[in-house]
């Protein structure tokens, strides 16, 4: 070969060529940015309007329905999703992954504005805005602190948030828990009453007091003099003497009617650190930046926050995605390392000699450095991905140099000179090297070119793992064969000086016995070839049949010591409700072995617990184990429903099951036999549904011919009601650099009962005097929806669920089919499976697509190899041979059917082509040189026995850290490696008896065809000359 002669009679030429790409490969090393998974864009759009005081009907007919067919119309849009509350309608739009994000918020902002004249009037601006799905916090944090939840807020606000945001690469920082400074003025009605005073009289002095006004200036001769009145309060105490009113001549007072508080404002979210009050701190970091750099960052900055802090005050990171993300890359790169190691072993142990085994060693990182380069180029991370795919190449990247090194060092033994050999090698193996590693090409650049989100997240992947298969080939045909012609010795190759060498010759005069055993039973199988080929297809067909025992799920679940419980509570309960529910779940929880944090995010509706464990080496229990004996606790917790996963900060359930149509009762009763057929099904867990109960509400309804009579409007009666009850903001107070919201409410203890409704009185100016509430209106006791929920235009009631003890595979099976007997959905309703159902049938239809086109372009290079379309389908044929170790590895090692095991059998294509190559390339070489075809065939078994056993080998002990899954998370990425191995050891031992005997059948059906044309030839030939 070309290149290879070159580097064997120039090896500067080949050195420098290889130093240079490791050079690159190293510099670029240190430019990548590192992340958990390769970053990927998710084009979603937000668009939230809020309508004041409308219910969650009101907003679903007028709003929602309307923006929902605007945005339908829009290019690209996937799916719409809608969750309707009181005042507010939430929409995102999902669009096709090929969709520009900026282009798609800009279309709907169009799309919105063209309908603003079909919305209502009293709507607030509509915010869009670009949403991503995927933007996790990366490092969360939790200040505790021994003084008041307000002084703990402001310190937050003035110490922490600022410096945290200013961070270069964060996005955001978002806040819970905070209790906000708010100089509450809390009326007493019954005094309002005897002063007659309304509530709109207090509203009105209030918002005329407390302020500074500029309010013109002096102009002299020479110079302005600019002028201010000057009202504002310096203490808030001094509101008890501002005057709301006057009465008989004598001046009412803020102190006559109401008493004031420094208090803080109405909390909507609360938060806890492991069982104690805190302040919760998320920070995300922007998109395309280094997860490990900001994180960083991050702690730097809260370290040195933290000196500046009083001594009380603590922060604590409760999450560091960067430790999990580093946790994962360095158990990557230990799987690349042990299983280099191994590889390398696997070469000395068969070719006793430790410059072959240098050669090796030099070799494989060449190829692993140099593929950095390629990354840099192509924009990609280092991530668990793209580390993975470097992992999963450490035994093809050598199988190229093993090849090498073997046939030199045969052509060696047959007493060739080192150059000589190296040169004849190479052109006996040179095509058949670059063959097998398109082949392996074919088979994964498909996987790194799939459509939807697995292939963006596998793009990587593929990507790599072909790259640096093309950069080992490259060093294979260059720098191997230039070592190995400098540095292999024959007497190296013979000499025997110590007891590793008595050792290694002992294993290898077994494996010359071996050999010979093979060739027998290979002389037996080509006089027998219907026999082999019957025994073949019968162990593929068993092993198709034992699929059904396989499960079935998107990705297996990783134990890396963290999970999120997502608690719901009943409807209507108070924040103090819901923060005494998690002071019983956290009891729960502290009490638990190996629980060794807890933060929380409390509101009222419901409750998200992060919880980590220890290290899973320190503990007994897996993390599986330890949600289901929590699981059994929380059953005793009244009030809750509770679901487990095992990622941290997501909540999403395994299982999730849409239930669509128009009418809200029918999907509500659907909805219920939805869930009771769920609960029925052995191995469902934390089964729940969206609908709940409306909350309980009264409705004041205003009779309006007694309000029009006494001149009460109802815009006076809701101000009235609003201002009593939520509060009203009627000034401000400013206390150094900062102001704070004065709001105007109730007294506490007189917004508690249904009594308290009484004794509120209007001013009637018809007859110029107070009128009792209860005079004009009536009170009808009723309930509201918390929430609608709306998925593609359609109403939907969305039921989930997690599984135990069985994939999700088998479950939905079990679900549909007991769904189709058991409930009958009426015509223009649907029960629709989505989350990882969903994702699990897409990803096996584009993983089907790339295993397909795999195979086809696997064949169209082979056919270009042999000059032959009929000699390939000999090699191919080793590719379902591969399937029966596949699916019996996947058994044995209680591995599911997944999306890694299926990107396994994708690789197990290109790996397994290379065995039969090496094998039908030689037979075909030796037939080119007259040998007869079966001694043909039982000399390649006997040259390439060896290289083919050292290539699988050298591949299978690659893969045996990654299979061991022992680093934290590596269970997800288990199961590739078990369908690998697998895969592996049963295609090379079947390689080796099957594909001759096919060979031989192939061959004698295209002598056959040869004969026919040759004799229809003849006889044409001969006609014509008659």
């Amino acid at each position: 070969m070309y290149i290879s002669d070159v580097s064997i009679k120039r090896p500067v030429f080949a050195i420098v060529l290889i130093l240079g790409l490791v050079t690159l490969g190293i510099l670029s090393y240190f430019d990548l940015s590192v992340n958990e998974y390769p970053e990927m864009e998710f084009p979603y759009v937000s668009i939230t309007i809020v309508e004041p005081g409308a219910s969650a009907q009101q907003i679903e007919n007028n709003i929602s329905q309307k923006v929902e067919e605007a945005v339908a119309q829009v290019a690209g849009v996937k799916h719409i999703y809608t969750i309707v509350r009181e005042g507010v309608s939430i929409i995102w739009a999902e669009f096709t992954l090929e969709t520009s994000a900026p282009v798609a918020a800009q279309d709907i902002r169009d799309k919105i504005s063209s309908v603003r004249g079909q919305l209502p009037a009293d709507i607030e601006e509509p915010i869009i805005e670009r949403f991503d799905p995927s933007a996790a916090p990366i490092v969360t944090i939790a200040v505790t602190g021994n003084g008041t939840m307000k002084n703990l807020t402001q310190i937050v606000d003035d110490k922490i948030k600022e410096k945290l945001t200013s961070i270069d690469g964060v996005g955001a920082v978002n806040i819970y828990g905070r209790a906000e400074r708010e100089i509450q003025i809390k009326l007493n009605k019954e005094k309002m009453a005897a002063y007659g005073l309304t509530t709109e009289e207090v509203v009105n002095s209030l918002k005329g007091e407390n302020m500074d006004v500029p309010v013109g200036k002096l102009t002299m001769a020479h110079n302005q003099i600019f002028l201010r009145t000057e009202g504002n309060l310096k203490n808030i105490w001094d509101f008890y003497n501002l005057v709301v009113g006057k009465k008989d001549g004598v001046l009412i007072y803020v102190k006559d009617i109401a008493i004031v508080v420094d208090g803080i404002k109405e909390q909507d979210s609360l938060s806890s650190y492991s069982g104690s009050e805190s302040i919760g701190i998320d920070i995300i970091k922007q998109a395309k930046t280094n997860t490990v750099e900001i994180a960083d960052k991050i702690k730097k900055t809260i370290d040195k926050i933290q000196k500046d802090l009083p001594a009380n005050v603590k922060i604590e990171v409760i999450m560091d995605n960067s430790i999990n993300i580093r946790n994962s890359i360095e158990d990557v790169i230990q799987t690349i390392f042990i299983g280099s190691i191994l590889a390398i072993f696997v070469i000395f142990v068969f070719l006793k000699d430790w410059r072959s085994t240098l050669i090796s060693a030099i070799t494989l990182p060449t190829s692993i450095i140099t593929t950095f380069f390629v990354m840099k180029i192509l924009k990609f991370s280092l991530n668990t991905m793209s580390l993975m795919a470097l992992s999963l190449s450490v035994g093809m990247l050598i199988d190229d140099t093993i090849v090498v090194i073997e046939n030199i060092s045969r052509h060696m033994s047959m007493g060739k000179k080192n150059m000589e050999a190296a040169k004849e090698s190479m052109e006996e193996i040179g095509f058949a090297i670059i063959a097998t590693t398109l082949s392996i090409v074919a088979a994964f650049l498909p996987v790194g070119l799939m459509d939807g989100v697995i292939g963006r997240f596998f793009q990587q992947f593929g990507i790599t793992v072909a790259f640096s298969v093309l950069v080992s080939t490259l060093v294979a045909l260059t720098l191997t064969p230039m070592l190995s012609s400098r540095l292999l010795k024959m007497e190296n190759l013979t000499k025997n000086r110590n007891i590793v060498y008595r050792v290694l010759d002992h294993f290898n005069n077994n494996f010359d016995r071996l050999i010979k055993v093979y060739l027998s039973v290979l002389r037996i199988s080509l006089r027998h070839r219907i026999v082999t080929m019957i025994i073949a297809i019968l162990m593929f067909v068993g092993s198709l049949m034992t699929i059904p025992h396989l499960g079935s799920s998107f990705i297996t679940t990783a134990d890396i010591g963290e999970f999120m419980i997502a608690v719901e509570l009943d409807s209507g309960l108070s924040m103090d409700a819901a923060e005494r529910k998690t002071l019983e779940i956290e009891k729960i929880l502290n009490d638990t072995p190996h629980v060794i944090k807890t933060y929380g995010t409390i509101k009222s509706d419901k409750i998200d617990i992060f919880v980590k464990l220890n290290d899973k080496n320190h503990r007994e229990l897996t993390i599986e184990q330890v949600i289901a004996q929590l699981r059994n606790k929380f059953k005793e917790i009244p009030g809750i429903q509770s679901a487990f996963n095992i990622k941290a900060f997501d909540t999403d359930k395994k299982v999730q099951i849409y239930v669509l149509g128009e009418d809200p009762e029918v999907i509500q009763r659907l909805g219920e036999k939805t869930v009771k057929l769920m609960n029925g099904i052995p191995g469902a867990v934390d089964v729940s549904s969206s609908y709940k109960p409306g909350s309980p509400q009264v409705n004041i309804k205003i009779d309006h011919e007694k309000a029009n009579d006494l001149g009460i409007s109802t815009a006076q009666i809701a101000d009235t009601m609003h201002t009593l009850f939520s509060g009203k903001v009627v000034s401000k107070y400013s206390s150094g650099e900062d102001r704070y919201d004065v709001k105007l409410i109730l007294d506490d203890k007189e917004r508690k009962n249904m009594s308290d409704l009484e004794n509120i009185y209007l001013y009637s100016t018809k007859n110029e005097e107070l009128v009792s509430l209860d005079q004009v209106t009536n009170i009808i006791f009723d309930t509201t929806s918390n929430e609608l929920r709306r998925f593609d235009r359609k109403k939907e009631v969305f039921v989930s669920a997690n599984v135990d003890g069985v994939s999700i595979g088998e479950f939905n099976k079990i679900f549909f089919d007991r769904l189709e007997k058991e409930i009958e959905i009426p015509e223009g309703y649907s029960i629709e499976a989505k989350g990882d159902a969903e994702m699990m049938e897409e990803t096996f239809i584009n993983m089907l697509k790339a295993l397909v086109t795999a195979v086809l372009f696997i064949f169209f290079i082979l056919a270009a190899q042999f000059e032959s379309f009929i000699d390939p389908f000999a090699i191919m044929l080793s590719l379902p041979l591969a399937i029966i170790g596949t699916i019996l590895g996947l058994l044995a090692l209680g591995s599911d059917l997944s999306m890694m095991s299926m990107v396994g059998v994708i690789m197990l294509m290109g790996l397994v082509t290379k065995n039969a190559i090496l094998l039908i390339d030689y037979i075909k070489q030796q037939r080119e040189a007259n040998i007869e075809r079966t001694e043909a065939i039982l000399k390649a078994g006997n040259t390439r026995f060896r290289p083919i056993m050292m290539t699988s080998l050298s591949t299978i002990f690659g893969m045996i850290p990654l299979g061991l899954a022992l680093g934290p998370g590596a269970e997800a990425r288990a199961p590739m490696a078990h369908a690998i191995m697998g895969g592996m050891i049963t295609s090379t031992i079947l390689t080796l008896i099957v594909v001759p005997v096919v060979y031989t059948i192939l061959d004698d059906i295209k002598g056959f065809i040869m004969k026919r044309f040759k004799k229809s030839t003849n006889i044409k030939y001969i006609e014509g000359v008659n």
